[in-house]
């Protein structure tokens, strides 16, 4: 054993001590405790951000039948620097079977399902990119995690279908969860600029291909920008100013950055990441197979004369924006959040969630 996998094992070990059940009597009136368990992440991602939006949500609509609540199991003083109204975070591992559902995020799934089952306690998983299932296991480790599981939850079409392609036995237990983007904060602004922007974060190679590929071509009234280490209000301010955004999403569960580019009034020009094809149409999106970087920096450069030739059907695009602002609109979240809620409180009240 490597000495990693060693270290891994300890840290596992140790977990599995902490971890402890216990099973309080099931009252008539009881609410259904959600505990979602959170990576400790310095710079908080998006999955971070669905976890900590959901927990408020849960908290702030839903308090006649559940409380919602978050676990940073490595260290549970941690928090992400999300900033969300009637946040509740677990600072102990008892969890009751009776009234409490832990929710292992698909990175942990695996690992922490061993844990669990050992332990007795009730689990489910929430997936927020179908690509990561496999992460640091082998097939028939996460087939047991995943069909044991009480719940699967995802995010976007592109998950579910991964889900059911995997664990076709676990499709009454699959979940679609719709998330929101906020069309009130990411908006064109009033003047735009020659700008076109993009997120190194992912795919560096790539983008660092295209923009050489552009160099060549690029017309010298517009220019190139990074969106990088900002906050989400000044990354809204940079979308609204520019005109084109690159997307270089990866193997993305969903892919919220193209989203909001295009709500901020940009066409966006890449690859849709696999979980993007669900709202990649035109005339807002345009895609790019992974990996051809010519026809990438061709289609950005057709962009930049549609625009500057006038050639863009402003009322197209904009009945486009508001058609994307409703398919993840925050009433969406919500309707589904309730549903979740709903289902669990039930199954709790028949003593379906047991030991």
């Amino acid at each position: 054993m490597s000495v990693y996998n060693k270290v891994m094992h300890l840290i596992a070990k140790f977990r599995h001590l902490r971890y402890r059940l216990v099973n309080q009597p099931v009252h008539e009136n009881g609410k259904i405790k959600v505990t979602y368990l959170c990576p400790d992440a310095v710079r908080a991602s998006g999955g971070t951000k669905v976890i900590y939006a959901h927990t408020s949500i849960i908290n702030t609509y839903f308090t006649d039948i559940a409380e919602a609540q978050i676990f940073h199991a490595k260290n549970p003083k941690f928090r992400c620097h999300w900033h969300f109204e009637n946040l509740k975070f677990k600072d102990n591992y008892i969890f009751d079977n009776n009234h409490e559902l832990y929710i292992v995020h698909e990175m942990w799934a695996v690992r922490e399902a061993a844990i669990l089952a050992n332990k007795g306690i009730n689990y489910g998983i929430f997936v927020q990119n179908g690509y990561l299932i496999n992460r640091k296991t082998h097939f028939e480790k996460a087939k047991v995690a995943y069909e044991n599981a009480r719940i699967i939850l995802c995010v976007s079409q592109d998950i579910y279908d991964c889900l059911v392609y995997l664990f076709p036995h676990a499709k009454d237990r699959i979940k679609r969860l719709h998330i929101s983007v906020d069309a009130e904060l990411f908006k064109p602004a009033i003047t735009k600029q020659n700008v076109i922007t993009y997120m190194p974060r992912k795919l560096k190679k790539h983008a660092e291909l295209v923009l050489f590929f552009l160099a060549a071509h690029l017309p010298k009234n517009w220019r190139i920008e990074a969106i990088d280490k900002m906050g989400p209000a000044e990354v809204a301010t940079k979308l609204g100013e520019s005109k084109i955004f690159m997307s270089f999403s990866e193997l993305e569960g969903l892919g919220l950055p193209p989203i909001e580019a295009a709500l901020a009034g940009n066409l966006v020009v890449g690859y849709t990441g696999q979980g993007g094809k669900e709202y990649w149409h035109a005339p807002l999106f345009e895609e790019i197979a992974n990996g051809d970087i010519r026809g990438f920096s061709q289609a950005v450069l057709n962009a930049i004369q549609r625009l500057d030739n006038g050639e863009i059907d402003v009322q197209q695009c904009s009945d486009a924006r508001s058609r994307l602002a409703q398919q993840y609109h925050a009433e969406l979240e919500r309707q589904d959040l309730m549903e979740l809620t709903q289902m669990l409180t039930q199954e709790l009240q028949s003593q379906m969630i047991s030991r």
